[in-house]
């Protein structure tokens, strides 16, 4: 059985019409109120509670059949609603919505207001058995003068919300006030519901829990203790199945005596050794914390699917050279967004003017000549441009009433980051109770806007890039996001990644003046670059999507190096497998996933086939992320040993050479290269352009080869081309036995041995020192 509730409060209606309602501060506070006891696992127990504030007509109907077509017979389904009741001519009742108002009659506008037949077929479609109203309304007679009346009506309650299986819980009768005081937060009725369920006041037989008559009838005392001349009222109607003491819901626990006063005594839980259960990175089986970014994720959708759109229509009419225009990225957003106009606004270095540098089209209700009035005299001309760069925020926005459509709407103007001359985005004309009004959303817009601009039309074009471009933006501002979000992101990653294709880069020896060694390199099949967005949503997004990343670059490395081996066999180039280094990141060597990809590699299979042997493989460990500080969930005391006891573990069962990836620059130190005692040692380029960058690479071989005791110590200079400050002469002094670049090779799809030509050039730059050439 699940218990679930909406709570509705309206408080505040559109003032812009003169026939508006007049306000009630406490709707609002009575919902969360109420939200907070009957979400409280020791009170309400609630599986889900939704607040509703100050909605408009549509969205409240919405959300009421949304809560009632989705349940269960099991399920206790609870209506709250805080705000104006109110009847038409033919006594027939209403609830109000923010954008309530009278006509011009003086009576009420129906198309404005929820009636209670709606809500009344609503819930008689519905599978729920256990259902609950409780509406804090007024409707009709005198009031104390010390308090604020909600409104004033007559009608039939049982006759228009009375059901079999069904209770009806109203401040008031039929001819009395529902009342709220002026100084109090919470409207009476209200006040005193919240007060029976914390309190346990309302539990009048002490068995535990509150009924919702149990409720009814503590409510209906201290209501009348207050003002005794309003009665609350109770519907049920009963069917014959039910027995004389009436049908009851129970609506909450009591909290224990303990919790209802300070303990002087001391009490404490001794738990012991706890052991959390391991789960999968994919199980799902936990109540995730709610987030608030959820809401927007049909923004995310709508951006993505217009953009598709977009690819499709100019793949369709054969136009795949242009970049897609800056007028057509803003009028993707005003589709997805359903804002009237989206534009974009730059400001020239030495100006204070503003110019209107791009624009989408204009929704076609909207009459270009007033709206443009109204954006400039309402709009831009009362927001400082201060405001909207302001550091603390992403934005600023201005509800103005447009008296053409006759509603309030919102005006977001969103800075850009940008090094060139100042940018804004100007989204106009949404609902000023739209969810869109936050940061998070102007984040989504920006980082839509910025991707979008990156990449050109069909073929190259990859709105999945965006997409995640838009998540990866949201990651590093919020930290944590929803879980759907999360697995989106992963699913994305993971397609991203099946494109990637692998080129060899050639590792020299000076001594030999031959190749003796390869490096697998990952490269964009379009770019031949390196996907350097894999490993930035890698190292953001954490160990799933870093262990992901090693096994299949490791598996696609060695899958091709064995291809492209056959290959120079058949073409005669080569002959020997000579070793291929694999770059990996030290936390997946930590998984034992990891180890098992490595392991099913190196080992030959029944058939005896080895897609790749054990000493022809070289893992050269990232030194741009720091070591596993957790595993198997436990924090690590020393976790430099804990890395190297693993190392032995991959050498000693599966005969795994290791080196060091990078050294020079991220978590690159002395005391982790000494401690770990690797038998390579890859120095960084970045190192090359060191004034000390001699003494450095001394040093580094000085320790390496005092480490290595039990193995030969090879040390690799990385980045060399014909512009680097250190030579290979320089290098073969300092000895330095190998080293990679240009200068000896480009990474290329193939392997092969050096021509006699670029062996001759090699083995001249080796010997010569170009200084006294």
């Amino acid at each position: 059985m699940a218990k679930k509730a909406l709570l509705i409060g309206v408080s505040k209606y559109d003032r812009a019409h003169d026939r508006a309602l007049s306000p009630l501060p406490a709707a609002t506070n009575d919902v969360e109120a109420m939200y907070r006891v009957l979400i409280a696992p020791d009170l309400g127990g609630f599986d889900q509670v939704k607040v509703l504030a100050d909605p408009d007509c549509q969205s409240m109907k919405d959300e009421i059949e949304t809560l009632f077509t989705g349940c269960s017979q099991d399920d206790l389904v609870l209506l709250f609603f805080s705000g104006h009741g109110l009847k038409d001519e033919k006594n027939q009742l209403y609830f109000a919505t923010r954008i309530t108002r009278k006509n011009a009659k003086g009576g009420l506008s129906r198309s404005t207001a929820v009636p209670a037949q709606f809500i009344h077929e609503i819930m008689a479609y519905s599978r729920a058995r256990q259902q609950a109203i409780i509406l804090d309304c007024c409707f009709s007679g005198a009031f104390d003068p010390a308090l604020q009346a909600k409104d004033d009506g007559s009608f039939d309650l049982q006759g228009q919300l009375g059901a079999e299986g069904r209770v009806v819980l109203a401040s008031s009768n039929a001819t009395q006030y529902s009342c709220e005081h002026k100084r109090a937060g919470l409207s009476i009725y209200t006040r005193h519901l919240i007060e029976g369920i914390e309190t346990g006041a309302g539990d009048l037989n002490q068995d535990g829990q509150v009924s919702i008559l149990e409720l009814h009838e503590y409510a209906t005392k201290k209501v009348q203790e207050d003002i005794s001349d309003v009665t609350p009222k109770l519907v049920i109607v009963k069917d014959k199945g039910w027995e004389d003491e009436g049908w009851e819901i129970i609506l909450s626990k009591t909290r224990a005596k303990g919790d209802q006063s300070p303990d002087t005594k001391k009490q404490e839980i001794d738990l012991g050794e706890v052991l959390l259960e391991s789960r999968s990175e994919e199980d799902t089986a936990y109540n995730a914390i709610p987030s608030l970014l959820l809401p927007l994720k049909p923004l995310i959708e709508r951006l993505i699917e217009q953009l598709k759109n977009y690819c499709f229509s100019h793949s369709r009419s054969g136009d795949v050279s242009s970049a897609v225009t800056t007028g057509d990225t803003l009028e993707l957003i005003r589709l997805a967004s359903n804002a009237d106009w989206v534009f974009l606004m730059s400001q020239s270095e030495g100006q204070n003017s503003w110019q209107l540098k791009a624009q989408s089209r204009l929704s076609r209700e909207i009459d270009s000549g007033d709206y443009t009035e109204m954006l400039k005299a309402e709009v831009l001309a009362s927001i400082a441009s201060e405001s909207v760069f302001m550091a603390g925020h992403h934005g600023t926005y201005r509800i103005v009433y447009d008296e053409t459509t006759e509603a309030a709407k919102a005006f977001i103007l969103i800075p850009l980051d940008s090094s060139d001359d100042p940018e804004f985005i100007g989204v106009c004309g949404l609902s000023k109770d739209s969810h869109y009004l936050n940061d998070a959303c102007t984040k989504i817009i920006t980082s839509f806007y910025s991707a979008a601009q990156c990449f050109h039309a069909y073929p190259h074009w990859q709105p999945s890039r965006v997409e995640a471009s838009i998540l990866d933006d949201l990651k590093r501002d919020h930290g944590f996001l929803p879980l759907s979000f999360y697995n989106r992101r992963f699913e994305l990653f993971c397609d991203r990644l099946s494109q990637i294709v692998i080129y060899f880069e050639p590792i020299l020896d000076l001594r030999k003046v031959a190749i003796t060694g390869w490096e697998a390199l990952a490269r964009d099949p379009l770019s031949l670059r390196a996907p350097v967005d894999l490993f930035e949503a890698a190292e953001l997004w954490g160990s799933r999507f870093i262990v992901q990343l090693d096994m299949q670059l490791l598996k696609l490395a060695a899958t091709s190096y064995r291809q492209a081996g056959l290959n120079a066999r058949r073409n005669r180039r080569v002959n020997e497998i000579i070793p291929l280094s694999v770059n990996v990141y030290p936390e997946s060597l930590m998984r034992p996933a990891y180890f098992k990809a490595v392991r099913e590699i190196t080992t030959p299979d029944r058939d005896g086939y080895t897609l790749l042997p054990s000493d022809s493989l070289v893992l050269e460990i990232s030194e741009k992320a720091d070591l596993p500080a957790y595993q198997d969930g436990v924090r690590l005391k020393f976790p430099l040993e804990a890395f190297k006891a693993k190392l032995i573990q991959y050498v000693r069962e599966l005969r795994i050479q290791f080196g060091i990836d990078d050294f020079g620059v991220g978590y690159a130190s002395v005391s982790r290269l000494a401690g770990l005692r690797p038998p390579h040692v890859k120095i960084d380029r970045e190192i090359l352009h060191q004034q000390q960058a001699e003494i450095i690479i001394r040093f580094v071989r000085e320790i390496v080869t005092k480490s290595s005791e039990l193995h030969l110590a090879k040390i690799v200079v990385e980045g060399l081309d014909e512009q680097s400050p250190i030579t290979l002469h320089q290098l073969h002094k300092l000895g330095v036995a190998y080293a990679q670049g240009y200068i000896i090779g480009k990474a290329e799809p193939k392997i092969y041995r050096l021509t006699s030509e670029k062996r001759k050039f090699l083995i001249r730059s080796i010997q010569v020192d170009p200084m006294e050439d």
